[in-house]
């Protein structure tokens, strides 16, 4: 467990659904792990079920469906303020996700940890773009006050804020404090892509960028997620830049192009393309724009980049 002045968060066995720890059934549930198969009344339901039914609605992308149900989650009578706050901040991004803004508005209201609160209204208007709100109303938040469990989420939003807003020095700082106060993996791969992006674009910094792209693929062992295909993305960008082809098409070779499919496939084949092109092996370049083309499954945009970079090509 960690108990800090600003917050406590207790053990891996403390999420038994309950306000308390000692929930033998749910004990033995985390403790066998990944094997579930022992007797089990399926008519039984309580909040750690519900929520995962929830987010199953959520990962099929059923959203107005999985906000019913996160509602009704925060509705269960005898939960934790906590609970009732996580409940409702998922609600809150379904809304988001349908493009009802003031219904997600409504349910922050509802949310009764004030930092989570803050968090959804920060996420609110960042899905609108509304950068400058973001700003006006939560400049001056003392993020060290938070919950440190809760002080990363915001930090890591606000700093988006102040991306959009082309102020890399404070989103850097609040990158970093995200960076710092975030403990889920998955989370900081994010945010490394996002401290990427600040430092290339906002405060032109091509060394620190490609340090915080490359914290993200180096000694990964295997190369999947979306927050990697953009790191890797951005090296290749900056490397490009400073003429190291060689060590851009050793990045390249990381993400094995040839076992992908779908629109990570197409995007690594822009990006080889453009090393290719870069590094005067304009045919090669050409060929690898021809194959994409030939693909009924690029995206518009994917394809307009294709036929821009394959017209420019065969003006040389």
């Amino acid at each position: 467990q960690r108990i800090r002045e600003n917050g406590s968060e207790y053990s891996a066995f403390a999420p038994t659904g309950t306000a308390g720890f000692h929930e033998p059934m749910k004990f033995a549930h985390f403790y066998r792990g990944l094997s579930h198969q022992f007797p089990a009344d399926e008519s039984v339901t309580d909040y750690l079920i519900a929520d995962r039914a929830a987010n199953q609605l959520l990962r099929k992308r059923k959203y107005a469906a999985a906000e019913e149900a996160f509602v009704a989650l925060s509705e269960i009578k005898k939960i934790t303020e906590i609970q009732k706050s996580t409940a409702l901040e998922n609600a809150a991004g379904c809304a988001r996700a349908l493009k009802d803004y003031d219904r997600a508005n409504q349910l922050a209201d509802q949310i009764p940890v004030e930092s989570i609160a803050k968090t959804v209204r920060m996420e609110n208007l960042l899905s609108q773009r509304d950068f400058q709100a973001v700003i006006d109303q939560f400049e001056k938040e003392d993020l060290n006050q938070w919950p440190f469990w809760q002080a990363g989420a915001g930090a890591s939003v606000r700093a988006r804020a102040y991306y959009g807003l082309k102020n890399g020095q404070k989103a850097e700082a609040d990158f970093q404090q995200a960076l710092a106060l975030t403990p889920d993996s998955r989370l900081k791969s994010g945010i490394l892509v996002m401290m990427g992006n600040n430092r290339e674009m906002n405060l032109q910094d091509d060394k620190s960028a490609l340090d915080a792209y490359q914290q993200n693929y180096i000694n990964a062992g295997r190369i999947g997620s979306a927050d990697q295909f953009r790191s890797v993305q951005g090296a290749i960008r900056i490397l490009i830049r400073q003429k190291k082809y060689d060590e851009a098409m050793q990045v390249l070779d990381l993400v094995k192009i040839a076992d992908l499919k779908g629109v990570w496939r197409h995007e690594m084949m822009l990006s080889q393309a453009s090393l290719l092109s870069a590094s005067d092996q304009v045919d090669q370049a050409a060929n690898v724009y021809r194959e994409l083309l030939k693909d009924p499954s690029v995206a518009t945009g994917q394809r307009q980049a294709a036929e821009a970079a394959l017209a420019e090509l065969n003006q040389k």
